[in-house]
């Protein structure tokens, strides 16, 4: 799972084994969204409470370069 920028339209993206399931105004309600399991992804929504140690907001995620 990981949020890119789209320079093309100019969003953040938010891909989940490689399929995109959005794009956001900013990584920010990407991982708003993640967090609350509401990505369109059902693999992963339909793990609703149970994911420990889920980041709570953006800070938490690992950067990638």
């Amino acid at each position: 799972m990981k949020i890119i920028y789209d320079g093309n339209i100019g969003k953040f993206a938010l891909v989940i084994n490689d399929i995109c399931y959005g794009h956001y105004q900013s990584a920010v309600a990407a991982a708003d969204d993640v967090y609350v399991h509401v990505t369109g992804c059902s693999e992963w929504d339909l793990l609703d409470d149970q994911v420990l140690d889920a980041p709570t907001d953006i800070y938490e995620w690992k950067r990638v370069k």
